[in-house]
């Protein structure tokens, strides 16, 4: 699994993204598609404390009740255009841990066990490299 963060973290980031994206019809579930697999690719460009810090915070939700993750999830979501104090912390956490889950999932590379169509090939999506 990720050589930066525990297998605590990793539960707690897909636990959070079968929330974020469970998966629908063609699409699989985030766990399906198995991109977590490859999450120290993002985090390598981190700084090492705030690796430490979302490890310690993604193992202490991967422990969480599944109605508690929902409900943190629908408010970091309903944080944006919200006033201060809480909601500034809902909102960093919003675009961290969302961003994690879905840079993860909608990127060219599965979990080593996936076989199915892949997210980017669901919505029929892809990119054209040119060079000079």
């Amino acid at each position: 699994m990720s050589k930066l963060i525990s297998n605590a973290a990793v539960r707690g980031i897909v636990r959070l993204g079968n929330i974020i994206v469970p998966g629908d019809g063609d699409m699989p579930s985030y766990e399906e598609y198995g991109g977590y697999e490859h999450v120290d690719d993002l985090l390598e460009h981190a700084p090492k404390s705030d690796i430490g810090d979302l490890g310690l915070l993604l193992s202490v939700l991967s422990f969480m009740p599944k109605f508690v993750l929902v409900w943190l999830v629908n408010m970091m979501g309903a944080s944006h255009g919200k006033g201060n104090g809480l909601w500034i912390l809902l909102r960093q956490l919003d675009m961290g841990i969302r961003g994690i889950v879905l840079s993860t999932y909608y990127t060219e590379k599965g979990g080593a066990s996936f076989s199915g169509t892949a997210p980017l090939d669901g919505i029929d999506y892809s990119i054209t490299r040119m060079e000079d």
